[in-house]
């Protein structure tokens, strides 16, 4: 559990998460934190830092059995725009996705035919970590590890329209050779034999080994397809913004590949 009892300056507004709580309680559903908000809770709340990239929205992933679940979730919400998953809770933009029952080949189609691949969902909810927010509200939000596998994916569906996925893959993976992330990436001999022990590729390679060990071989393998592309590639490296990029990106895909044969 990340204990934030107390703390002060935490960027995502906890009044927001409880009220989505009590919709999911009342519905008997999970729902597990994903995107910004996840990234700073888990990361920059840890370290005690300013997100690079701020945001004032909240994404979540609900599992659902069905259609008729989210359905009636999403009816105690309100809608925001004529988008089937984006809502305004308490003044601030909300952003619902499904997962679970719904899905069809690692994908879900809503109601305006508009087709989402949720790859990587049902993998972040099982390894997912508790938070317990400054006031006592406690959320399941995606690990720094499941949300670098998400945060490639989203970049490779939305980098043509907006790089941001890219900036914030960097921004995790550079962060994962610090404080507090770092003690146990000094721990992994395979990590860091693969990496000639620098200890920036070590984390990398580390904390991607980790991610890929929750996906099927199949599943993971849509990861490792846009980092083995190398227009793909080249794109990530440049939107990543990191001059280490190119080693961090090397030495996941190596990373990845030891965690899916696992």
């Amino acid at each position: 559990m990340i204990d934030l009892t107390g703390r002060t300056g935490v960027p995502v507004p906890e009044e927001v998460l409880a009220e989505l709580s009590e919709s999911c309680r009342v519905l008997d559903l999970e729902f597990l934190v994903v995107g910004a908000a996840a990234r700073d809770l888990v990361i920059h709340a840890l370290q005690d830092t300013d997100p690079v990239r701020a945001t004032e929205d909240v994404d979540i992933a609900v599992a659902v059995h069905g259609r008729e679940q989210f359905t009636t979730l999403t009816g105690r919400l309100s809608r925001k725009g004529n988008a089937e998953h984006t809502f305004v809770v308490l003044g601030v933009d909300v952003d619902v996705v499904p997962f679970g029952g719904i899905e069809r080949d690692r994908e879900v189609r809503f109601a305006d035919d508009h087709l989402l691949d949720v790859t990587g969902l049902q993998e972040a909810h099982s390894t997912s970590t508790l938070v317990r927010m400054p006031q006592g509200t406690e959320v399941r939000v995606a690990t720094a590890s499941a949300q670098t596998a998400l945060k490639i994916l989203a970049w490779r569906d939305r980098h043509h329209d907006n790089p941001k996925d890219g900036l914030d893959l960097g921004i995790i993976l550079a962060a994962m050779s610090s404080d507090p992330f770092v003690d146990e990436v000094w721990e992994d001999d395979e990590a860091l034999d693969a990496t000639d022990a620098d200890i920036f590729a070590a984390a990398s390679f580390h904390y991607a080994r980790i991610a890929a060990e929750a996906f099927t071989p199949a599943d993971g393998k849509a990861v490792g397809d846009v980092l083995n592309d190398p227009v793909q590639r080249q794109k990530l490296l440049r939107h990543m913004r990191n001059s280490l990029a190119p080693d961090l990106i090397d030495a996941y895909r190596s990373g990845s590949l030891v965690g899916l044969d696992r």
